[in-house]
């Protein structure tokens, strides 16, 4: 079986396609982390459906399903679904979910209904821009989707810091000097640029499971910015990658759909076993405390009202969380501890 997968990187456009969607999974995956830590994961969706129409459109006007035409019109329309955005959140008392949701709903159903005007033959081209298939690209698609990847990388590192500082603390940012509307569009066009090349294999519909899910797993792992862009960026591109696979391998499989369902068990396991925040290490720990704080119970009482009997006091003697001086029992710096950890719902031994 393993010499059977192999043999499929043998094929030199099997390989081509799988390294695009690879670096395109990890490049979607860990610029994802930058508008979720924004409290706007949700623009990704908006921007994706937003590029429908800009696609259909482009068609229309240059009559060609060239990937760098079709992409161009699906960046202009995400540029102009994000300015109508920050034009309604700026000018109305509507809220920014509320505006999002409303422009993706308005401009993809427009999408779908420039799509219904065109002739079935010319729609087959363009209807898989909604699920995504990756096996129809072309070698020059390929390539642009990794110049693209490659760019927005380079892209971030260069201006890691000022993100960084933009994202946790404005008002450092700008004691520095920089201008946040500089840095704001800079996160914008890296997302808007990371959607746009990025829905051609994903799809429209599925294309902001590709920024949000990662970059929600990798938060599990760590609280450090620099791991969670690797980590997210990591697991977008292995769920590209296993989609991409699979869906060459299973006909009638589209790419999108395939890789959000890898993404989606990678997150479930995230959440899941994750060693700090997962679900289950949390269920195991919030029992472990539990029967701790029962077990020092009388530590606590003693405490607050100076009374033990004197059998419970010298168990606790004896695992050094009471000293004795003059047959009076007091609490030790080690009890100390561990009765205001007990008081903060901190691990007891902090």
């Amino acid at each position: 079986m393993v010499n059977n997968i192999l043999s499929y990187f043998n094929d030199p456009y099997f390989l081509k396609i799988f390294i695009g969607t690879f670096l395109l999974g990890f490049a979607a995956g860990a610029i994802g982390i930058f508008p979720t830590l924004r409290k706007q994961a949700l623009i990704g969706d908006a921007l994706s459906h937003a590029s429908l129409p800009g696609v259909v459109i482009a068609f229309m006007i240059f009559n060609s399903r060239d990937i760098l035409i079709l992409l161009l019109g699906a960046l202009v329309f995400s540029f102009i679904s994000i300015g109508l955005i920050e034009l309604i959140k700026k000018y109305s008392i509507i809220k920014y979910d509320a505006s999002m949701a409303l422009i993706l709903s308005a401009f993809f159903g427009f999408g779908n209904v420039l799509l219904s005007m065109l002739k079935s033959s010319n729609q087959a081209g363009l209807s898989k821009f909604i699920f995504g298939e990756a096996a129809t690209m072309l070698e020059k698609d390929v390539v642009m989707i990794i110049i693209s990847s490659v760019v927005l990388l380079i892209i971030s590192i260069l201006f890691w810091n000022q993100i960084k500082a933009f994202i946790f603390d404005q008002k450092f940012y700008q004691s520095l000097g920089f201008n946040s509307n500089i840095t704001r569009f800079l996160i914008t066009f890296l997302t808007v640029l990371v959607v746009v090349i990025s829905i051609r294999t994903i799809g429209v519909i599925l294309m902001s499971a590709l920024l949000i899910a990662p970059a929600i797993s990798a938060r599990q792992w760590s609280n450090k910015l620099s791991v969670n862009f690797i980590l997210a960026g990591i697991f977008g591109a292995i769920s590209a990658g296993i989609g991409t696979f699979i869906s060459f391998n299973v006909n009638g499989i589209p790419t999108g759909p395939i890789i959000v369902i890898i993404l989606s068990i990678l997150l479930i396991v995230s959440l899941l076993f994750s060693p700090k925040k997962g679900i289950l290490v949390t269920f195991i720990n919030s029992k472990k405390q539990k029967s701790l704080i029962k077990k020092y119970h009388d530590l606590v009482h003693f405490y607050e009202f100076g009374e033990i009997e004197d059998n419970i006091a010298l168990s606790f003697y004896s695992e050094g969380l009471l000293n004795i001086d003059n047959n009076t029992y007091f609490i030790s710096d080690r009890g100390h501890t561990l009765i205001n950890n007990i008081m903060r719902g901190k691990n007891l031994w902090d």
